[in-house]
């Protein structure tokens, strides 16, 4: 016969798996996990262009409706030339093209592209290795970021505009690996100091 103390544990088990799977959104281990997230700007458009600067939107579809989660959801920029704020304002700092700006809730992340024109100051970085645009597919190369003869790799934020071809390691700056498949990508790294921004940008051939 089982113990009092025993009956209540397997009651409680019971009682959390049963909220588990009738909570309503519930997906994997996230409660109201939504199925995916869509971020617009605030107008409705799919691209986004700063300066001036630009509200997002960031809607959640859930398994029966939709809702507006743009205060809550966790807002990220893929350059330091474009700041997004905690509500999901996209403020540009420096010119910067193929900006990823992306929303995250419950482990589920939507994304809008767009662009920078300018900002408050501009600065231009010089990407090494100099004179070296071709890789061979499969192997890998450190880049590095210079600013007015300052080194600022390690402070640089890289992107590349096919990851296909190329992707920027997260645990070492600068460092890419080359895809197996051969492609063009452009490579970017910005530097945010202050209310000035710096950024580089280049073509590369995979072969």
């Amino acid at each position: 016969m089982l113990s009092s103390e025993r009956k209540l544990s397997l009651i409680a088990a019971l009682v959390a798996q049963s909220l588990l799977v009738v909570a309503p959104g519930c997906t994997g281990f996230f409660v109201n996990q939504p199925n995916s997230i869509a971020v617009t700007t605030a107008g409705g458009a799919s691209t986004f262009s700063v300066p001036p600067s630009v509200q997002m939107k960031a809607t959640a579809t859930y398994t029966s409706s939709t809702k507006d989660v743009t205060k809550s959801a966790t807002w990220g920029s893929s350059s330091a030339c474009v700041t997004v704020s905690s509500t999901g304002l996209v403020v540009g700092a420096g010119a910067a093209s193929n900006v990823t700006v992306t929303a995250t809730l419950g482990g589920v992340s939507g994304s809008i592209s767009g662009g920078s024109t300018g900002g408050t100051g501009s600065q231009t970085l010089t990407i090494g290795p100099a004179n070296t645009t071709t890789f061979t597919h499969g192997t890998s190369q450190q880049f590095t970021a210079t600013l007015n003869n300052v080194d600022v790799t390690g402070s640089a934020t890289w992107t590349s505009s096919d990851t296909s071809v190329v992707t920027f390691s997260t645990t070492t700056i600068g460092f890419a690996t080359f895809g197996a498949a051969a492609g063009t990508a452009t490579i970017s790294a910005s530097v945010l100091s202050g209310s000035t921004c710096a950024s580089g940008s280049e073509s590369i051939t995979v072969q």
